[in-house]
């Protein structure tokens, strides 16, 4: 039966090419804009390579060197602060503290000037992050202990500076330091902005990273991202890095570290916490919220009026199969099954619409224009049918509500096209 009631709505379909194809192109339209919103906080939240872990990670993104005489220097942590409040953590899988910066890179018969973006690690980064090596591997601890100037590059920058991809064991000029290359990865999307970099090494391998000149060793150029075994496990890890933090003060004369509001999750950063500050998550909904009601009201008015419209000029052709024996529930039946194949359709057809018009709005949809998007990212199926859903929802709301009335009425009415 429900084999015989889809044929009957695709024959329909094709007896009204302009009204359907109206019909499909709204709710795709409607689709994508719904997707495109979605997706935009997707790629903000989301777990994808090499950020695999995000639901799971805690952000130290902030520091403050304060002193009993009112002293506050707001900024990143040093090194020391790293290793004798980080480092000695028992509850996480993995920490890291890292710091970024560009910097021009040139080989050793040559003089480069291109500059790339590098980002300063530790071993801990290769257990956070889940990395991609196409070839080698990544620095050891051993390396990172003894500050060995070694590096991990990307396929791309291997590409650009060697003329191929394996350039396991070349070398390159960074800060007129020779690192030897020890492994390489895939490109990283600037979206994955705390894994996000062109070149990796050992920041132990630069001495300037080490000292600690300001605000009695306190502040330094990095920040710290904590990796728990499971979400459970942040309350307990919170607790341990106060009691690190107590201990580390108890040696300072002058200044104390203050994290401020961090640690933070994946979650507050998108909700535009940094640190310093902690917004609530309910406070920035009700901030946010009618613009993203705006922007899902839209498509949502859209698939309404195409709907609607498009059912109330079949009046008389519902008067006329009415004349013919057709019963209520058969003709509401029908109109939902139709309904429903122009939601399918128009919904396939605005999935791939919201790839292409994020790709082309990216430039001001997502806070850095030239971050690479990646099917890992963006493809999420349950996100996809829940639009679907939302949108399906919709379109029965606003077919299925007319095609009752006007089953409803008189045939003699339904045939003059008259309004109840």
């Amino acid at each position: 039966m429900i084999k015989h009631y889809f044929k009957q709505a695709l024959q329909m379909l094709k007896e009204n090419p302009l009204v359907n194809t109206i019909s499909i192109l709204g709710t795709a339209l409607s689709i994508a804009m719904i997707m495109v919103v979605i997706l935009v906080a997707q790629i903000s939240v989301a777990e994808y390579t090499p950020e695999s872990y995000r639901n799971n990670m805690l952000y130290i993104l902030s520091t403050q060197a304060h002193s009993d005489q009112g002293q506050n220097n707001n900024g990143r942590m040093s090194a020391e602060v790293v290793k004798e409040c980080f480092y000695t953590l028992q509850k996480p899988k993995a920490v890291t503290a890292i710091c970024q910066d560009n910097r021009a890179i040139s080989l050793p018969a040559k003089q480069l000037y291109k500059e790339y973006s590098i980002k300063y690690a530790d071993p801990g980064f290769w257990k956070a992050f889940d990395f991609g090596f196409i070839y080698g591997n990544s620095f050891s601890d051993a390396d990172f202990q003894s500050g060995i100037p070694t590096a991990v590059i990307t396929s791309d920058v291997a590409s650009e500076l060697f003329g191929t991809k394996n350039a396991v064991g070349e070398t390159i000029i960074i800060d007129f330091i020779a690192y030897k290359i020890t492994g390489i990865v895939k490109p990283v999307s600037k979206a994955a902005n705390h894994a996000y970099a062109e070149v990796w090494v050992p920041y132990t391998a630069t001495p300037s990273l080490m000292e600690n000149p300001y605000n009695e060793g306190i502040s330094g150029p990095f920040i710290t991202v904590i990796l728990a075994n499971t979400r459970s496990d942040f309350d307990d890890i919170k607790k341990e890095l106060e009691q690190r933090t107590m201990l580390y003060n108890e040696g300072k004369k002058d200044f104390k570290v203050n994290f401020m509001n961090n640690p933070i999750t994946r979650l507050d950063i998108a909700a535009g916490a940094n640190g310093f500050r902690k917004v609530d998550i309910n406070d920035y909904l009700l901030s946010t919220g009618g613009v993203l009601l705006f922007l899902l009201l839209i498509p949502a008015l859209n698939i309404t009026g195409v709907m609607q419209s498009s059912i109330h000029k079949r009046r008389g052709e519902i008067g006329v199969r009415k004349a013919f024996g057709a019963t209520y529930g058969k003709l509401v039946q029908q109109i939902l099954y139709e309904n429903l194949i122009i939601t399918l359709i128009g919904g396939c057809i605005g999935l791939i619409l919201s790839f292409f018009l994020l790709e082309v709005t990216k430039s001001f949809m997502l806070t850095t224009g030239e971050t690479m998007l990646t099917t890992e990212m963006l493809f999420k199926p349950g996100l996809f049918f829940v639009a679907l859903l939302f949108t399906l929802l919709l379109n029965l709301l606003s077919a299925g509500i007319p095609a009752v009335r006007i089953s409803r009425q008189q045939i003699v009415d339904a045939l003059k096209d008259n309004e109840n």
